[in-house]
């Protein structure tokens, strides 16, 4: 392991709040590492870790959420993780440098990422979100913070390299990297959990998000629920703070500010008090933890259904990291915006607070608007329809926003039926002559754009030809039809001048070309490739294949590569362009795989 390789990093004004912008960078391996998954040693190694620091050590890390019960066993999580409930790493002062932020390094754009999914489907969602106003109604809670996951394979892009990255998309004032012992945590969060200097404790509780525009500030400052959701969760932390801070010393400094970041407005508020002559660290995260913002009112009830309805346990998300500065000052975030990186996975949590004046709609798009800086950083994508527009009328448009509405459950994208069909009878009424192929993107929020083209057909038949390889690739990403293509495109590179790249699977079954199905007549029957999980063979379920399936037009089976030679004849259907009559099939050295004898 190289000396000079960076394990630890954090905004430089958590450990010198009226110092110098950019990062505290810790190179070399850590001189102690504290970790644990044992429960009953969670409040020795806090001591232990605060006590390096009042030796002169820099001890970067934290706690997971799953820790809770550590503190109040009436706090509910998940049963068991597979990862430390506490890390701690302690550096040297001399191991310790301000990097400025003109030295850190964005990763190549021609850099390669792989896509974020959420862990969860749209009904998913609504169901829980339904569970949540069941729950208020019944008086259970006022306010809980329901979350979910973002998942991601990591593309072999080293921790370091990727927390720069996303850093310089968003630089956090709460930003902290950690190189840890199974887990790397790149945490570019905006919230403040506490800062304590052993008299003076400060918090900044964060609850209000905004997309920002011209007029974010009065939108966000102004809003009433916003506004409300935040009271809550300033009384919830104030109750907290009594605990260990002197009768009376617990202060609002103010209320409602708004953050602005490269990609939502956020409102905080901050709160002091002055702890109680013998509090320890323990005694501070014993009160606070975890954060009120990031649970619920009251805690205990809201924990307890988060348990129950989250699917996944949210570790160091929603827990706190942060770093204890030598002679012993604390600070600490809530890690939102934060990726855990552990077995080659990537792992983002985002949620919001749900009330009672909450919008199930509303909630969803808080939800993607948090992830704005992380999909343009690395890898977004639109779910996507491409329709035939024919003298202003839209040829299969009910079977195409059925698929475009089932995409966007999967991708727990936001999807409206009426509003996709206004925007779409609008294009359809403004061009009222004529051919055209119309590429319908969705975003994540519910946004629809309609780009529109003229389109040429040439009937005559076409030439195709064999993938050089198998095709092996995320299912969800060929069953669903989506802008994310990398395979695709990379395949379509093999086609040398030919209209289209015929695929085939590790098994040598035949699926579909880069852009159509295909039929294939043999002994006198037109046959279509057909989707088998067992056997890997997926393709994209077309609205024209899906058709002539319940019309009885064709029939799906098992196709191989060698079934080529045995067809009469080959056609490549979609909804766009009907039936395309291949004349001939080749392969790599040019070989005819297919040739149509009769054309």
């Amino acid at each position: 392991m190289s000396s000079s390789q960076v394990f630890a990093a954090w905004h430089a004004r958590m450990t010198q709040p009226d110092g110098p912008d950019g990062l505290r960078v810790a190179t070399g391996e850590a001189v102690e590492v504290l970790s644990t998954v044992d429960s009953t040693a969670v409040c020795a190694l806090i001591e232990q870790a605060h006590a390096l620091a009042r030796q002169g050590y820099y001890v970067l890390g934290g706690l997971s959420y799953e820790a809770a019960p550590v503190f109040d066993t009436s706090l509910p999580v998940c049963a068991s993780i597979d990862f430390p409930l506490l890390e701690f790493h302690a550096f040297q002062p001399n191991q310790v440098e301000l990097w400025p932020t003109s030295k850190l390094k964005a990763l190549d754009p021609t850099h390669t990422f792989s896509p974020w999914q959420d862990s969860q489907n749209f009904a998913d969602f609504a169901n829980s979100y339904a569970e949540v106003r069941k729950a208020i109604e019944a008086g259970e809670f006022y306010q809980i913070n329901l979350t979910t996951r973002l998942k991601a394979r990591n593309s072999h892009q080293d921790a370091w390299a990727l927390f720069q990255h996303l850093y310089l998309q968003q630089p956090a004032p709460q930003s902290v990297f950690l190189r840890g012992s199974v887990f790397n945590a790149i945490s570019l969060s905006p919230e403040s959990f506490f800062n304590w200097d052993g008299q003076e404790l400060q918090t900044a509780p964060m609850k209000g998000t905004r997309r920002p525009n011209a007029d974010s500030f009065d939108v966000l400052s102004d809003s009433e629920k916003d506004r409300a959701e935040n009271v809550m969760i300033v009384d919830l932390l104030r109750n907290d703070m009594a605990k260990v801070c002197e009768p009376r010393s617990v202060q609002v400094r103010s209320l409602f500010d708004v953050m602005h970041l490269p990609t939502v407005d956020q409102m905080t508020s901050s709160i002091c008090g002055q702890t109680k002559a013998g509090t320890t660290l323990t005694d501070v995260f014993t009160a606070l933890f975890p954060c009120g913002s990031v649970t619920g009112a009251p805690k205990s009830q809201a924990m307890l259904r988060i348990a129950q309805w989250e699917q996944a346990p949210r570790k160091f998300y929603c827990g706190a990291l942060g770093v204890l500065s030598p002679g012993g000052v604390a600070h600490f975030n809530v890690p939102i915006r934060t990726v855990i990186e552990q077995d080659e996975l990537l792992e983002y949590g985002v949620g919001s607070g749900i009330t009672w004046y909450s919008d199930l709609v509303d909630e969803k798009k808080e939800w993607w608007q948090k992830t704005i800086f992380l999909r343009n950083a690395t890898c977004d994508f639109q779910v996507l329809e491409t329709l035939r527009l024919e003298h202003g009328k839209w040829l299969n448009l009910d079977e195409h926003l059925h698929r475009m509405a089932k995409t966007a459950n999967h991708f727990s994208y936001l999807f409206d039926h009426d509003y996709a069909r206004q925007v779409l009878h609008i294009k359809s009424t403004s061009n009222p002559t004529g051919l055209h192929r119309a590429r319908c993107l969705l975003n994540a929020h519910g946004e629809l754009n309609v780009e529109l083209q003229p389109l040429e057909l040439d009937q005559g038949p076409v030439e195709i030809r064999l993938a050089d390889s198998h095709f092996d690739a995320n299912p969800d990403f060929v069953l669903y039809k989506t802008t994310h293509r990398p395979e695709y495109d990379s395949f379509q590179q093999q086609a040398n001048g030919a209209f289209d790249v015929l695929l085939f699977n590790a098994q040598g079954a035949i699926t579909e070309t880069c852009r159509c199905n295909v039929v294939l007549k043999i002994s006198g029957e037109l046959l279509t490739p057909e989707i088998c999980e067992s056997t890997c063979t997926y393709l994209l379920p077309g609205v024209f294949r899906d058709q002539l399936l319940r019309e009885n037009t064709i029939r799906q089976t098992k196709l191989n590569v060698q079934d080529l030679q045995r067809a009469e004849q080959v056609w490549l259907i979609n909804s766009l362009r009907g039936w395309v009559p291949v004349s001939a099939v080749l392969d790599k050295q040019g070989k005819k795989l297919f040739f149509d004898t009769k054309q």
